[in-house]
């Protein structure tokens, strides 16, 4: 995210005409490019951190699956986008790390060991506002990529929630 930031600054790509345009053969690009691809500096850090810090988290407690719930994250949630949403030009990161939140908070609620529903409170306490986010407020903000990336993240919850080993 950093790298194509800097390349567009510095170089003056316009890159950001490789959004997710939905429904669009052009848009299609958007699927893999589009959460690359950020407004400006504070838009790219506000979605640096979390993804950050969600993706250790990912990473650390859930080895075994963690790739497969980021890509999900990443893949599934641009699909949809691609799909539903509305006619705009829709970059940046967020539905991968509302992606992200939602599995780790639905998680810990289907799995019910400990450990998980620990990972759980922590992350809605520090992310809890990832709720109101799914709604339209804004029509500078994909709300639809927050929205996509909750249902990818509830969805994959379920999906590992009763293998054995993560």
């Amino acid at each position: 995210m950093w790298l194509v930031f800097y390349l567009e600054l510095m170089f003056g790509l316009p890159l950001s005409g490789y959004g997710i345009e939905p429904r669009t053969l052009h848009g299609l690009i958007g699927i893999l490019a589009g959460p690359l691809i950020h407004g400006d500096l504070l838009h790219l850090v506000s979605n640096t951190i979390p993804l950050l810090f969600l993706g250790w988290v990912l990473f650390f407690f859930y080895p075994r699956i963690g790739g497969v719930v980021f890509l999900r994250a990443y893949f599934w949630t641009n699909v949809l986008v691609w799909l539903f949403a509305r006619p705009a030009n829709h970059i940046g990161a967020s539905g991968v790390v509302y992606g992200l939140a939602f599995f780790l908070i639905f998680f810990g609620i289907f799995r019910r060991d400990f450990l998980s529903l620990f990972i759980s409170v922590i992350v809605l306490l520090l992310y809890g506002g990832v709720f109101y986010g799914v709604l339209p407020s804004d029509p500078r903000i994909s709300w639809e990529s927050h929205f996509a990336g909750a249902l990818v993240g509830i969805v994959t919850a379920v999906t590992f929630a009763k293998q054995k080993k993560v």
